[in-house]
């Protein structure tokens, strides 16, 4: 009867040990956002706050602008004048660092 008593002991501690274990690793609950389609219209740079570049896990690259109403729009990284926002918004953020 002890025997069998130890064993069910032991095994509890296994499983209590196995699932803090599992609770141990990292829950990824933000969702991933990703760009399915790219705005077909150049945004007026004056309504760009910031901008943030699409998870690596995504089918494709984006650029997801952020606009001063809080409007997120995805743009091609490939075209020239998103180029030219995303190093107008690095470059005053440097301003704003220093």
């Amino acid at each position: 009867m002890r025997g069998s008593l130890a064993m069910l002991a032991f095994l509890l501690l296994i499983v209590a040990t196995l699932h803090s274990e599992a609770d141990k690793k990292p829950v990824h609950l933000k969702p991933i956002a990703c760009c399915f389609k790219y705005t077909l219209r150049k945004i007026p740079i004056r309504f760009v706050a910031d901008y943030s570049r699409t998870h690596k896990q995504c089918s494709s690259p984006g650029i997801i602008l952020h606009t001063r109403r809080g409007r997120q729009i995805c743009a091609n990284p490939s075209d020239a004048w998103v180029q030219e926002y995303i190093s107008n918004l690095d470059n005053s953020k440097g301003a704003n660092m220093a």
